[in-house]
């Protein structure tokens, strides 16, 4: 699918965006497992209404369960164990009417990052981002998205993998970055994706402004005892236009264990329009994990 000369001259459409950590489909949860759960999780996600979504803790039973639920989506991202099917996976959801993947890619916050299965720097399992780039079909501009989830513990882990995130990010492109950080928003992994040139979506530099959520993940269904440390950020050239953090809604199984971030995104006009002669590579196991 190409991008028409008539779309590149209108002003640059609103992208929504959001990261959601869906919950890892083999934990035994009780009446809020996986096989019971699964119709929220999805009806969820539909709700969120995302041209493009980051999804975290997602196996390749919960990715083919979802794009069956989630007609015109695909999906991309690679298992953390092998690099192909087994393990979680950072999965990034997309429509494919309005986005063309040109590039994804995985790699391990280790010493070898581009070695699947690796760990390092006291991370306790494999812990990785899928680095993708995309072309708006709508607007014609190029961006890239990183949708990521890095260690709970020890804080030394996830600050050397968020100081390495932030240099696999290439600086041709405007950038977001969703992800379950595990860390709170004055913890140094966030802080260093912050000084690195990312904002926060509800920081008021992005866009003016707007109340930061108390929390993305609880310990239970009321919301109580929570953290914040799920995040979407985005490089200079994007305006945010909305943020949000969706109630979880009535549904009669808890949808995961977390809250989705989503917000409404404008590319400022002329940032990353494609070259000419711009080749596709596209990620030879997309929609086969």
């Amino acid at each position: 699918m190409s991008v028409t000369s008539a779309a590149r001259d209108q002003d640059p459409p609103a992208l929504r965006v959001a990261s959601f950590n869906i919950r890892n489909g083999i934990a035994w949860d009780g009446l809020d497992s996986w096989p019971l759960r699964r119709p929220a999780t999805a009806a969820t996600i539909a709700g969120l209404d995302a041209d493009l979504a980051g999804l975290q803790e997602v196996y390749g039973f919960q990715q083919r369960y979802l794009l069956r639920r989630l007609p015109g989506y695909t999906a991309t991202g690679a298992g953390r164990t092998d690099g192909r099917r087994r393990g979680e996976r950072c999965a990034v959801l997309y429509r494919a009417a309005r986005l063309r993947l040109d590039h994804a890619t995985t790699r391990w916050f280790s010493d070898t990052p581009d070695v699947p299965g690796s760990t390092g720097w006291g991370n306790r399992l494999p812990r990785i981002v899928t680095l993708a780039h995309f072309t708006d079909l709508a607007g014609g501009a190029r961006f890239g998205f990183a949708d990521c989830h890095l260690e709970g513990w020890p804080a030394a882990a996830r600050y050397r993998s968020a100081g390495a995130l932030a240099t696999w990010l290439d600086p041709s492109l405007p950038w977001i970055v969703a992800g379950d950080l595990n860390a709170e928003p004055r913890d140094a992994a966030v802080r260093t994706l912050l000084e690195a040139g990312l904002r926060d979506v509800f920081a008021p530099a992005a866009g003016g402004g707007r109340p930061a959520p108390a929390t993305t993940v609880a310990r239970s269904r009321d919301g109580s005892g929570g953290r914040r440390i799920d995040y979407l950020l985005v490089t200079a050239e994007w305006d945010v236009v909305a943020a949000a953090v969706p109630a979880a809604g009535r549904h009669r199984r808890r949808p995961s264990d977390h809250l989705p971030v989503v917000a409404t995104l404008r590319l400022r006009a002329g940032s990353a329009l494609p070259r000419l002669g711009a080749t596709t590579t596209s990620d030879p196991l997309e929609e086969q994990r």
